[in-house]
């Protein structure tokens, strides 16, 4: 599909928009990143960052048709990244920016303890088994990269006494049965 990009000229800015990554409710740094880069490669981040009265008081010559137009496929796009579970939830957000923003306010805790512990869990659990070395390396890469993102570095001791913390009670929890699983979500969701 071809549309009317502000300037009036004819491009394919949404000629096979997609998204490499769906998002699951588990993978949403993830998803977030991959999503970033393929709307910022087409110059559409604005419809995520901004509202068109908020772009419309930088640049005068906006046209709110156009910009709807634009948003709106921005918006489907993001729809379609989105699995089925999830977009029943979501479908109601009427512009990209609502949309975003309220995936992000759900899923983008970027303190996330419980995405955290499963990240460990994952670690801890993880066996090549049958796949080959590279793939085994490249489960291990993401989580860990993934791990780094949700815990930057720092030298802050006051953060570091926090993580330290953490991941004891990470250990404790991680050594319990299956049969703990509520109090363990429980646990997780309280902690600060």
């Amino acid at each position: 599909m071809s549309v009317t990009v502000y300037d009036g000229k004819m491009n394919d800015t949404f000629k096979d928009l997609k998204f490499s990554v769906t998002l699951n409710g588990n993978n949403f740094l993830l998803w977030k990143r991959t999503t970033l880069n393929v709307l910022g490669g087409r110059k559409l981040t604005k419809h995520i960052e901004s509202t068109y009265e908020e772009l419309k008081a930088i640049d005068e010559s906006m046209v709110e048709e156009t910009w709807k137009q634009y948003d709106l496929n921005v918006l489907s796009a993001l729809h379609c990244s989105l699995d089925t579970s999830i977009l029943e939830g979501y479908s109601y957000c009427e512009t990209a920016k609502e949309l975003w923003d309220t995936l992000t306010s759900v899923f983008g805790n970027e303190t996330n303890l419980t995405r955290v512990y499963g990240i460990k869990k994952a670690l801890g659990s993880l066996n090549q088994e049958e796949s080959d070395f590279n793939t085994h390396f490249g489960k291990y890469r993401s989580l860990v990269a993934e791990l780094e993102m949700l815990r930057p570095f720092t030298t802050d001791a006051k953060v570091l006494r926090e993580r330290r913390e953490q991941d004891r009670v990470f250990g404790l929890l991680l050594s319990l049965n299956s049969s703990y699983t509520d109090v363990i979500q429980h646990i997780l969701r309280d902690e600060k």
